[in-house]
């Protein structure tokens, strides 16, 4: 039987228990405290670490980031060295190398044959780069470039090469039918999405050699109705001939329609075919 008067303990659950044993850590000695602490919160602690860790790495990249003097792409040459460019076309244009970066991506590839997941994520960032008005430069072999320059990415070189500049490549000119563009737009919108994209998976599987023989016809102005002049083959350049980064299909250079320094980007073609480079030194040892 209870006493009279006699009223049970409140139970406060967890946060009971937790008070009694801060009671209990109070006699304890400084290296007991510290077992008690580590035991009871070690997950807190780690979680903490770890947020701060983040937090002043986050904080730390946003503080020192630089602007771009410079991006470009030479898409589908992973056997060139990304780092040795950048630091040989910085100082071939006097670029500020210590206030800002100049940024040459050699790693990336893509293919639109048997398309992976990593392809698909690599247009996706060409696009992205495209909008944001990063990218300068893209240097890739035949199929992308037909691609992008088809939908419109690729910047008009009249826009900011001379006349007498574009003699100079006489013969290794890109030139884009704009009247077949308008054509092609005019057909997809009477079509349909699933003959688009059959299209679209005929011209993906299409042969290295229908390829290189469409690319071909892109050097002859004379046979189009509306020639734009939008990308430089590269396959005789010194770059191309003293590393052998690029094969078949033909390599090709364009600047982006939004790049916001097309005049470092016209360095950069100036930089592809300069003889005086030592390209050949820039090949990665793996």
């Amino acid at each position: 039987m209870f006493k009279k008067g006699w009223q049970p303990k409140e139970y406060k659950g967890v946060q009971d228990e937790i008070h009694q044993q801060h009671l209990k850590a109070k006699d304890m000695s400084f290296k007991g405290k510290l077992s008690y602490f580590w035991y009871y919160y070690k997950i807190h602690t780690i979680a903490v670490i770890l947020i701060i860790i983040f937090g002043v790495s986050f904080i730390h990249n946003i503080v020192t980031a630089k602007d771009y003097n410079f991006y470009g792409i030479m898409l589908n040459a992973p056997s060139l060295d990304g780092d040795a460019m950048e630091a040989s076309f910085g100082e071939y244009a006097g670029l500020d190398m210590e206030n800002y970066d100049c940024f040459i991506d050699t790693l990336s590839t893509l293919s639109y044959q048997n398309q992976t997941q990593y392809d698909i994520a690599t247009f996706q960032k060409l696009v992205a780069l495209v909008q944001s008005k990063d990218l300068d430069v893209l240097v890739t072999d035949a199929p992308v470039f037909i691609n992008f320059s088809f939908n419109g990415m690729m910047m008009d070189l009249r826009d900011v090469m001379t006349e007498e500049e574009l003699a100079r490549f006489e013969g290794q000119i890109y030139y884009l039918d704009n009247a077949e563009v308008r054509k092609a737009e005019e057909e997809e919108e009477a079509q349909s999405d699933e003959d688009i994209m059959e299209a679209q998976q005929k011209r993906n599987q299409a042969s290295v050699e229908d390829i290189t023989a469409e690319a071909e016809t892109h050097r002859h102005p004379e046979t189009m109705e509306d020639p734009i002049p939008v990308g430089i083959f590269l396959d005789e350049s010194p770059l191309v001939r003293k590393t052998g980064c690029y094969g078949d299909p033909v390599p090709i250079y364009g600047i982006s329609v939004t790049s916001q320094r097309p005049d470092t980007a016209k360095e950069y073609l100036a930089y592809l075919w300069d003889e005086t480079i030592p390209f050949d030194t820039m090949i990665t040892s793996n």
